[in-house]
């Protein structure tokens, strides 16, 4: 995106950080504020929808490969990415908002040591901002509000990467931030756990920064004088631009979050540095809106982000459809099939078109394709995937078809499903299918040696090992390496008690004597608890540590 006016960068000493050579913009307004040249210029409409497109790396070759590797491929599309009205609308008031937040903070200027001056005072003063009202926050924030799961924090998180994360100014030498994104603490109430996080941020971007242990890990100090430090670290770095997110968390806190609020405020009035708002539906009402309506969320405001719809009014562009029709070129399945009303349908059905769900639903759609062998998705697999992994998420889905917000408010804080989770055990399981554990069969001449080994790595000694494995060929009923290896543990709770000869006359009456316990490093130990709770020898070592998921255990071997 680099154009005529727009600044170059060469990498500075420490990695990471860019050294701005400034090439004015040229626009009144503009000329003389270091902090406004020496941002990138403002994309056009082009080169915004590419900046924000992002597609996962795919070739149709590529679904040729081993059942694993394509399995770890669909991880890529949980950074899929449409550029669809609503990206182009915030990334467009972001970048609108950084640079507006920047006029009148030239550092050449005296108002920005006057700002540092009104920071000393109200230390001083031992002044702590008080609530403002809606019409005052407006002025000077906004808040994005919206279905969870529709990408809002991800394209924020994209966006902001048009900017350098910190641009040396070598003949002011400072040290500028144009962005600084950080979340809402999950109580809603914390002002010290706000302020760490925002001395955590900087000290991860500034060269040589120590601002947490320097202001917040020495001592004790109270909140009033750490929010005070932490004012003047955000104006010595020019933060141009704050993003609040969670902000949902704020219902967390006994009075609403308003203490925390009073100084995200504090921050827009003492710095001028502009915040968005990020949360779910639930943030609305702290700030008394309501998601049906269309009106603006506040300030320059952003519309809320609902879900894609199904159906749009004549004339109206389909985004649903645009979505998945993109979405769906990306199938690693060795027999993949073309879109249709059916599919489209059944994804909408499930996904209510949250763009989370359907993204993951479609992969994990593919994973179990080609986990069982089908290679090819189907309306009837796409139900079976929602009905098995998605379970938690029922009910949300439900809220969503009947339009229940207030219902579904209820659901917002149910933990999402984790992609790279579920493809992990999809990949795990499609490992195991390819390893020792099933190939090697009985017959093979090396299967006593592989079993005898898989034995000796989960802690058996060697000469047990040998007999155990010994034992399980001549009993000659195991299909693989995996049976057998099961089939050794088991022996383990046949094992008897043994007395010892002493050549005295067996009691006739009295108690047993109890068997003394192996320790718990002790593989034996394993089998004596199997049968002192009924259970078996493979939940008792597992509950131990003693081995490991056998199909993984006997590939090693």
């Amino acid at each position: 995106m680099n154009g005529q006016n727009t600044p170059q960068f060469i990498e500075d000493r420490v990695d990471g950080y860019q050294e701005a050579i400034y090439v004015p913009q040229r626009l009144p307004q503009f000329i003389g504020n270091p902090l406004i040249e020496a941002l990138p210029s403002s994309p056009t409409d082009e080169q915004l929808a590419t900046w924000m497109m992002q597609m996962p790396p795919f070739d149709a070759a590529q679904r040729g490969l081993e059942t694993f590797e394509r399995i770890q491929m669909l991880v890529e599309l949980k950074r899929f990415m449409l550029a669809m009205g609503s990206n182009l609308e915030l990334a467009r008031y972001v970048d609108s908002v950084v640079r507006a937040g920047y006029v009148g903070r030239s550092p050449k200027k005296p108002e920005y040591a006057q700002i540092f001056q009104r920071i000393y005072a109200g230390r001083a003063a031992d002044v702590e901002t008080r609530a403002v009202g809606n019409q005052r926050l407006a002025q000077l924030s906004a808040l994005l509000v919206g279905v969870s799961g529709m990408g809002k924090t991800s394209s924020l998180k994209h966006f902001v990467t048009y900017y350098p994360k910190v641009i040396h100014h070598r003949e002011l030498n400072i040290y500028q931030v144009p962005c600084l994104h950080i979340e809402t603490p999950a109580d809603g109430a914390s002002v010290k756990g706000l302020a760490h996080s925002i001395l955590v941020e900087m000290d991860k971007r500034i060269p040589g920064a120590d601002y947490y242990q320097t202001f917040a890990g020495r001592g004790r100090p109270s909140t009033e004088a750490l929010m005070v430090s932490v004012k003047r670290v955000l104006h010595m770095h020019c933060v141009g631009f704050m993003v609040l997110d969670e902000v949902q968390n704020l219902m967390n806190a006994p009075t609403g979050g308003q203490r925390l609020m009073s100084q995200l405020v504090s921050f827009c009035n003492d710095l001028g540095v502009p915040i968005l708002f990020v949360g779910t539906n639930k943030s609305a009402k702290l700030f008394k809106l309501d998601f049906r309506s269309s009106r603006r969320a506040s300030g320059e405001g952003i519309a809320p982000w609902d879900r894609l719809h199904e159906t749009v009014e004549e004339g109206g562009e389909n985004e649903w459809r645009n979505f998945v029709e993109v979405l769906w070129h990306f199938q690693w399945t060795r027999k993949p099939v073309a879109l249709t009303e059916e599919f489209l349908s059944t994804l909408y059905h499930y996904s209510q078109g949250v763009i989370d769900i359907v993204i993951k639903l479609f992969a994990v759609a593919q994973a179990r394709a080609m986990l069982d062998g089908g290679e090819c998705i189907t309306v009837e697999l796409i139900t079976a995937v929602y009905n098995e992994q998605f379970k938690l998420l029922h009910k949300m889905i439900e809220a969503l078809r009947d339009s229940d917000y207030e219902k579904l408010a209820l659901y917002e804080d149910v933990a999402p499903v984790k992609l790279e989770a579920v493809l992990s055990d999809f990949k795990r399981r499609a490992l195991a299918k390819t390893s020792k554990a099933f190939s090697v069969k009985p017959k093979s001449e090396s299967f006593e040696q592989l079993l005898a080994a898989a034995l000796m790595a989960a802690g058996m000694p060697e000469d047990e090992a040998i007999g155990a494995a010994a034992a399980v060929v001549e009993r000659g009923t195991a299909k693989n390496l995996l049976e057998g290896a099961k089939q050794a543990f088991s022996d383990l709770t046949a094992v008897k008690k043994v007395r010892p000869k002493t050549g005295l006359p067996k009691k006739s009456a009295g108690p047993d004597i109890p068997e003394e316990p192996f320790a718990d490093d002790d593989y034996r130990r394993a089998g004596q608890l199997a049968r002192e709770q009924g259970t078996s020898v493979m939940v008792q070592a597992e509950r131990l540590g003693h081995v490991v998921p056998l199909e993984e255990l006997v590939s090693l071997a």
